[in-house]
Order: C-alpha cells, then structure tokens, then sequence
C-alpha cells in the first residue's frame, strides 16, 4: 500500500526578507490582542466558519497569534494551509473541498476531519510582503466567496495591520 504525503507549500523567492518583515511588523508580539481576536471573531461570522485565525508564517513555523473557535499555537508550516495563501498576496485562497483537492486531500489536518473547507487572505505590508493570513476553516465544505465577500474578507486582513490601540 503506498502513502501519498502532503507536499508543502513552495517558499517565496524573497523568503528571507518576508521573514525579516514578520519579525519588524510587531506583529508576534500582539499574541491573544483583543482587537485581533474580535477580528478573527468577525472573520469566523462573515465566512460561516468553525475556527478563524490571525496566523503568521515566520521560518518554519505558522503562528497563530488570534482566534476564535480554537486554539492558538505554533505549527510546523510544512503542515501549513496558510503558507500557500502567502505565495499569491494579492489574492484571496480558497478550498471549496479539501478532500477532492489532490494538494490538500492528505494533509493532516484534512485526514482527520478538522478542515474541510479553508479560506485565507494574506495580510500585506506595505512593502508587498504577505506577513501572513487571517484564515477560516471548516468541517464542511463551501461554495467559493463571491467578490463582495472577497472583498469584506481582504478588508478584515487589511486591518491587521492597524496600530493597537493605545494602553494594550
């Protein structure tokens, strides 16, 4: 019986700059930020998701540094649906149905039913570099984003990156 395993996301070219941005954005240090956690909560309502994150892509790891619906954490970014949302910035990414896509089908999270349908959009600098998503994930399958959800959803990512307010 062969295994077929889940193939990673290609790194972008600038990878190492893109990194350096992530670590000069502030970002990793807004972990569990109640602005960004309402964000991934508005992110979870708007999509009809089951978990919603503000998610960093930073050498190998994917950080989740916001949610709803789930945990936050360190993941490996080998296992990372958000890394292949960072390789296209200006776009929104879409799974409709994670378990007829042939990159996804034998991910990990997908082989035990956690995400089924997954939807990211990159959070930008202003440099041009994808820091990393805000993502919505869910145990079923999706119909794609129209463009006014596409649209409302770069909209919440584009927030992200909007000083915290002052006293946090």
């Amino acid at each position: 019986m062969s295994v077929t395993f889940y193939s990673p996301a290609p790194i972008p070219a600038d990878e190492r700059a893109r990194s350096e941005a992530v670590r000069a954005s502030g970002l990793l240090e807004r972990v569990e930020d109640p602005a960004l956690t309402a964000l991934a909560k508005s992110a979870r309502k708007l999509l009809g998701g089951d978990w919603a994150g503000v998610a960093l892509l930073v050498d190998d790891l994917q950080i989740v540094i916001a949610s709803s619906g789930g945990q936050l954490g360190r993941y490996d970014r080998a296992r990372s649906m958000s890394a292949h949302a960072i390789v296209a910035p200006e776009q929104v990414f879409c799974v409709s149905d994670t378990i007829t896509d042939s990159t996804f089908r034998s991910n990990p999270f997908v082989r035990v039913g956690l995400i089924r349908s997954f939807v990211a959009a990159p959070i930008v600098d202003a440099a041009g570099y994808a820091l990393g998503v805000v993502c919505v994930s869910s145990r079923n399958p999706r119909v794609p984003l129209g463009d006014a959800e596409a649209r409302s959803f770069r909209s919440l990512a584009a927030q992200v990156l909007a000083p915290p307010a002052a006293g946090r």
